[in-house]
């Protein structure tokens, strides 16, 4: 995800010179994917005809934005698979990646405001064609809520468009492609150097990052920490059977899934297995494979509660 700050002033000349030149290559709005072969509409253009279009796009860009920002996540099968059961257990609590995006966004630009000393709250125009549109709009709104991160992440407003009607996001996605193909690159360790277009569009000021793994895990086990943390509240041997219980029917895959997200659930699962029944003869069990009701028992097995995950 990636896209531009503008200042109100400068948002109308922008849009009026990138139609002009659209214009120009008998285009009306600029999409990416269509320089994509083999089905991209504009993929069939001689190479001098593209790097013209974007030589001229990217000086207007240069000449009418203050700095862009852009956020870049890794999607392993492990992510994948555990942002999946995370997010099916509790999918109020876990974000999607679009939504990791956003936020990694929004915090650059209002690190730019405040180093460069520029006044005011930052609006955000996003592309009304994302499926988590209603999550985000509302996540938005309940941070604006509250004065205090509404103030220290610079946040405005935030509306949905199309690129006909806010030329701006077609700025926007400009960056995002060049940012994903060099972000690919990087991650494929290919040998090949970055694309000429991501060399000429990429500017010093320019706040583009990427999400670390261990980040992204962090966002996925939320939802489980939480429902972790609501098992504190019960007596030390019926803790421990819920626990065997919600281990005894998940599928095997979900199982390791979740083992890789909470190493120490494996040795719960261990020890529900050593004693047959997965849980019922709790009376058998040793009395140091309860959990305790000291929370600092969840932090020795490897399981913290109640943090956020980190922005790297």
């Amino acid at each position: 995800m990636a896209g531009y700050v503008i200042k109100p002033d400068a948002l109308p000349v922008l849009e009026n010179q990138w139609s002009s030149t659209l214009r120009e290559f008998q285009l009306d709005e600029l999409h990416m994917r269509e320089f994509v072969p083999p089905h991209g509409k504009c993929s069939e253009w001689d190479e001098e005809r593209r790097r013209t279009l974007l030589e001229q796009l990217i000086l207007i860009i240069h000449q009418h934005s203050s700095v862009g920002v852009g956020a870049a996540v890794e999607i392993t099968e492990f992510v994948a698979t555990a942002h999946a059961f995370a997010h099916s257990k509790a999918p109020d609590l876990v974000q999607s990646p679009y939504e990791w995006c956003f936020r990694y966004c929004s915090v650059q630009a209002a690190a730019w405001a405040d180093a460069s000393n520029c006044p005011g709250l930052i609006d955000y125009v996003l592309d009304g064609g994302c499926s988590c549109r209603g999550r985000i709009h509302q996540s938005f709104r309940m941070s604006t809520e509250n004065n205090e991160l509404r103030q220290r992440f610079r946040l405005g407003g935030i509306s949905f468009a199309t690129g006909k009607k806010a030329i701006a996001l077609q700025c926007a996605d400009l960056l995002a492609y060049e940012m994903y193909k060099e972000a690919d690159r990087l991650v494929r360790e290919a040998l090949r150097p970055p694309r000429g277009s991501f060399l000429a569009l990429f500017r010093g000021q320019d706040r583009l990052v990427t999400i670390k793994q261990d980040s992204m895990k962090q966002e996925v086990t939320r939802g489980m920490q939480v429902l972790i943390a609501m098992l504190g509240h019960l007596p030390e041997a019926e803790k421990f059977q819920v626990m065997c219980y919600a281990l005894r029917h998940m599928i095997p895959e979900k199982r390791e899934t979740l083992f890789e997200m909470i190493p120490s659930m494996r040795n719960v699962y261990s020890a529900c297995l050593a004693k047959g029944e997965l849980g019922k003869r709790l009376d058998e069990l040793p009395r140091e494979l309860l959990p305790s009701d000291d929370p600092k028992w969840f932090e020795s097995h490897g399981v913290k509660l109640g943090e956020s995950p980190n922005e790297d």
